[in-house]
């Protein structure tokens, strides 16, 4: 086994250890086990149901419960597979790229050195369209935080 550090959010923390209060856990390490467990079953850790991962087999499963021959059919299985699908963000690795140790940046900061990573790399540069659409989906998948300080927007990179 591998050890590993975890910083964690006081709600998050509290509420982990209120369920080894009430005896769900044995403790937070255990908690945090399992939750790894868990989440690593969704994306396939151990895909042993006709190799599908746990995602896909939700997926299976509400949409069989669903008529076959019912228009509706088709809606769920597009609602559920959006649901349960992972979330795609372009240029999210060029972007957290750039952070390095860093936990504040400012946009303009942000977006100079996208386009630096990206030419060191061999890729084309950044559009600055392209670039406010990754930074606005990573914002709703809850990698960033946009805030404002002194007229200029500075991101933070959630942990």
């Amino acid at each position: 086994m591998k050890n590993v550090e975890v910083k964690l959010p006081d709600k998050l923390w509290d509420f982990m250890q209120n369920l080894v209060d009430e005896n769900e856990f044995e403790s937070v390490d255990t908690f945090i086990l399992h939750a790894s467990y868990w989440v690593a079953e969704l994306y396939g850790f151990s895909a042993e149901a006709g190799g599908k991962n746990l995602s896909t087999l939700i997926v299976d499963l509400i949409t069989s419960k669903v008529d076959a021959g019912k228009k509706e059919n088709q809606k769920v299985q597009t609602v559920v597979r959006t649901v349960v699908k992972t979330v795609e963000i372009p240029n999210k690795d060029l972007i957290m790229e750039t952070y390095g140790s860093s936990k504040f940046m400012f946009e303009d900061a942000i977006f100079a050195a996208c386009q630096f990573t990206a030419l060191k790399q061999g890729k084309p540069p950044l559009s600055k369209e392209e670039f406010y659409k990754s930074m606005e989906k990573m914002e709703e998948a809850g990698v960033l935080a946009k805030m404002e300080q002194g007229g200029k927007i500075l991101w933070k990179k959630n942990d």
